[in-house]
């Protein structure tokens, strides 16, 4: 799906049109974070998406049992991570240059105060909901994988070692 690039573009994705491998080499992984407000900004993007069909329910493959058949009138579940990497963040960090959602948000990298684990088949606004309610008060940024790996790039070589992987550090 080809992303619709808006004349805001550069204010609400401050590193579009950068190199997205160049960025990743040169911005260490533990620095590839969001903040909470990205978040908030992530749930409403992907609501725009939905609205706009961009991300629409996936029947259900009898044979895999994958796909996504959420509610699109649903705010509280949404979509779920498998529907909205593939339906929205792909599409949008391709077109971008190749760099994950975070470094889009963020060229320079964030340093990580939180680690966030989650699990792809919860809904996406379910998700992004309880990461902001339950949000330390003093801490002000998070590295969670949806956002922060560059889904087109090979990362093979920061997860052959997982003690030495971003999701350590």
């Amino acid at each position: 799906m080809p992303v619709t690039v808006h004349d805001d573009w550069h204010s609400r994705y401050p590193g579009w049109g950068l190199d997205g491998q160049a960025l990743h080499a040169a911005v260490a992984p533990e620095r590839w974070c969001v903040t909470r407000k990205d978040f908030l900004f992530l749930r409403k993007e992907i609501w725009q998406a939905v609205c706009k069909g961009g991300i629409r329910p996936i029947a259900i493959d009898p044979t895999t049992g994958l796909g996504d058949e959420f509610d699109p009138t649903d705010g509280f579940i949404g979509p779920n991570m498998y529907n909205v990497v593939e339906s929205f963040i792909k599409p949008l960090t391709l077109e971008a240059g190749k760099m994950s959602w975070a470094l889009l948000r963020h060229p320079a990298g964030l340093s990580c105060d939180i680690f966030i684990t989650h699990c792809w088949a919860e809904g996406a606004f379910e998700f992004i909901d309880k990461v902001l309610a339950s949000w330390p008060l003093n801490r002000s940024t998070a590295w969670c994988c949806i956002v922060a790996n560059p889904q087109h790039l090979d990362i093979q070589h920061l997860i052959e070692s997982p003690s030495a992987s971003p999701f350590a550090k």
